[in-house]
């Protein structure tokens, strides 16, 4: 294996080196594993990639990100060696264009990188994609997820306040990665729709504001639950024209089902109740300009069509709370990217 480029720093044990990653501005602000040249190879082993392979490159800021920058920003996050082909993948497709990195890391929208993991690695990882989906306690997810923003901290600069000009943020900038609950699911799970095969492993990488709950308790149709959601995603705050994810819950997803409402179903009706009229968002200080006539009757809706509404399936099954995910931007600066994830250890 090529030697590792990275600097390396003398400690005197394991205290001191969490505290001088503290003082390099090297975390997220909670503490880190210390990498070592061990613990750095043991994931590029995983992988089978070499220290200097070009992982991403950033072209805004000219800012490459090797295997090796990878790897030691996973140790730091608490990753196992096994997550390695999945921060690879999600890597891979953050650098597509149609992503928008560089905009979606450092805009006053303050939007997270949130992962959506689908295929046979979800079990392999012990992937949550269940109770609790976007909170605490699961390893991969927390670790993933977090390695992903240490990642735009230590190697794209999006420091907060000096590149990441977040007017607030959200917690999902910590760590946001879930599993799709396929087992749950009744439709084709979000690989499948966006075109891979089923037994493929994938990652979806989207630039995201936090979960907005969609709480249909007493929804006991498949109209009072769309007509909850459809709400919640016209919202006027995070309005655009911009993609959409709906996390739906189990208990939702059960309704839906048993009315026999396809995907296509879904998505065709919230994209019709998904909508402002023009004169709200004049009132609101979403478009410029006072009220002119006409705006009442204009209604404009949120993205560009029924496509641009992803749904997934995961959550606890008890529980009438689905969650509207909005995109970053005013417009549609930045879109959904779905790639393959790498077999490396965890599929031999």
């Amino acid at each position: 294996m090529t030697r590792l480029a990275s600097a390396e720093h003398a400690v005197a044990g394991w205290a001191e080196a969490i505290e001088t990653y503290f003082e390099r501005g090297w975390t997220d602000g909670l503490p880190v594993v210390p990498a070592t040249e061990d613990g750095v190879e043991q994931f590029l082993d995983v992988a089978e990639r070499a220290p200097d392979d070009v992982v991403l490159y950033e072209p805004v800021r000219r800012r490459t990100i090797t295997a090796e920058k990878v790897a030691i920003n996973a140790v730091l996050a608490g990753c196992r060696p096994e997550y390695m082909p999945v921060l690879l993948a999600a890597l891979e497709a953050m650098a597509d264009p149609a992503f928008t990195l560089h905009g979606a890391i450092t805009s006053t929208g303050g939007s997270a990188t949130l992962l959506v993991v689908n295929g046979p690695i979800r079990h392999a990882l012990e992937l949550n994609s269940g109770a609790n989906v976007f909170g605490p306690g699961w390893r991969a997810n927390a670790t993933i997820g977090r390695a992903i923003r240490l990642i735009t901290l230590n190697c794209l600069g999006a420091s907060p306040g000096v590149l990441d000009k977040s007017t607030q943020g959200h917690p999902g900038k910590y760590t946001f990665c879930i599993a799709e609950n396929e087992e749950a699911n009744p439709w084709e799970p979000l690989h499948v729709e966006r075109g891979f095969p089923r037994d493929t492993s994938t990652v979806t990488v989207y630039a995201a504001e936090g979960p907005h709950n969609a709480l249909s308790h007493y929804g006991l149709t498949a109209d009072a639950i769309i007509v909850t959601l459809a709400d919640t995603m016209a919202c006027l705050g995070s309005f655009s024209p911009g993609e959409s994810f709906v996390v739906l819950a189990p208990e939702h997803v059960a309704i839906l089902a048993r009315d026999g409402w396809t995907k296509r179903r879904i998505t065709e009706a919230l994209y019709a109740g998904a909508r402002r009229t023009r004169a709200d968002r004049r009132r609101g200080g979403k478009l410029a300009g006072a009220i002119e006539p006409g705006d009442d009757a204009t209604w404009v809706h949120r993205g560009t069509g029924p496509h641009d509404i992803h749904l997934v399936v995961a959550g606890g099954g008890p529980g009438g709370h689905s969650a509207f995910i909005p995109s970053w931007s005013r417009a549609r600066n930045s879109l959904a990217v779905t790639r393959p994830i790498g077999k490396g250890a965890w599929g031999s």
